[in-house]
């Protein structure tokens, strides 16, 4: 019987991880990771073709920027501030994110933020289909967009900031949403 019990409770916990893992979720799951991976190396190669030093990756960062972009899928907008009113700097700060850094001669407040969104698609016989570029493709799109912007570039280009956190994520009518936070 505890046998029976065993193999039981095994193929329930394997058939969870099947539904948990399908390959979708994986191809998804997989497309933003290496979609971030790019954003933050094309960043770097931008600073560096400014003459600056390369941002270090902050994982806390990450952390805050993707959930931004998650949210923003989630719920349908694009925004620096959630619907709630939440700002960067809040939001980096409810998540135990310190946000001040003193100098020698002044303080600094706050977190910078970049974010986009991207969505490619085509009509055939009056219907919609959207579609995914690839992760080379999408990133220099983004990138490209932001250092076309003055706002975004200055973010990019700030020498204040020396790490980041990149975080992306994509809506069911395959909207690429990314979020950039500097500090």
């Amino acid at each position: 019987m505890d046998k029976k019990v065993s193999l039981t409770g095994l193929f329930a916990a394997l058939f969870a991880l099947l539904l948990f893992f399908s390959p979708s979720a994986y191809a998804a799951s997989s497309f933003n990771t290496r979609l971030e991976n790019r954003l933050f190396e094309l960043v770097n190669a931008q600073r560096v073709n400014y003459g600056l030093k390369p941002l270090k990756r902050s994982a806390k960062l990450s952390i805050i920027a993707r959930g931004h972009s998650e949210d923003m899928a989630r719920r349908n907008y694009i925004s620096h501030y959630t619907p709630e009113g939440l700002s960067p700097t809040d939001r980096a700060n409810k998540a135990g994110f310190k946000t001040t850094i003193v100098y020698k001669d002044r303080i600094r407040k706050g977190v910078g933020e970049n974010i986009a969104m991207h969505q490619d698609g085509i009509e055939e016989n009056g219907i919609k289909r959207y579609f995914l570029k690839s992760v080379d493709e999408t990133a220099k799109l983004l990138v490209d967009g932001w250092m076309n912007s003055p706002e975004h570039k200055a973010n990019i280009l700030n020498t204040d900031y020396t790490m980041a956190g990149m975080g992306v994520a994509v809506s069911k009518e395959k909207k690429v949403l990314a979020t950039q936070m500097f500090f």
